[in-house]
């Protein structure tokens, strides 16, 4: 319910913001004459795409790589998807990558998080991902660590560490 909340309030508060940008745009041009709002707006907008692109740069997927995929038997890649957390509004995927070697023991290759739903106000980054293989074949241990943080119009508010760790089971009828 949080991030939603946090979600609606950054969407208010950027409405806003534009409610305010025009009526700065109609003063200016009022006040200044229309040379100066062109130049105005261009700057405005000028500082709006320099912060979509940092963002667009941060939302990338890492992908944290355990094993050489060469060095494995050419048998199918197998896939694993398991559901670290769950809100209303969104939740974060652990992703997994594994393929048998030659004594056909599953072997983790790579591994990465993926964020899906409703996220503004809100960005998830790893920071480390190690998948294990555990005594049992049919199942790997994990350990996810990352950080939300919690923005309001772009401005980092509160940076939240989450770790999750535990196992999950590959499919026992995999090649």
């Amino acid at each position: 319910m949080m991030y939603l909340i946090w979600g609606l309030l950054n969407i208010g508060l950027f409405i806003y913001f534009l409610t305010i940008c025009f009526n700065a745009i109609k003063l200016v041009r009022r006040e200044i004459g229309l040379f100066a709002a062109i130049v105005f707006i261009i700057g405005l907008l000028s500082f709006c795409s320099r912060q979509n692109n940092d963002d667009r740069a941060t939302n990338s997927t890492k992908t944290w790589t355990f094993t050489s995929e060469d060095s494995l038997t050419h048998k199918p890649t197998s896939f694993l998807r398991l559901e670290l957390e769950r809100n209303l509004i969104s939740k974060y995927d652990l992703e997994v990558i594994y393929r048998k070697d030659r004594n056909n023991v599953n072997i983790p290759i790579s591994a990465y998080i993926s964020t899906s739903g409703f996220t503004i106000g809100t960005n998830w980054s790893g920071e480390s991902i190690f998948v294990d293989k555990t005594d049992d074949n049919n199942k790997f241990h994990y350990y996810v660590n990352g950080v939300v943080e919690w923005h309001l119009l772009g401005i980092t508010v509160y940076t939240q560490h989450k770790t999750f760790n535990g196992t999950i089971l590959t499919d026992k009828t995999s090649r």
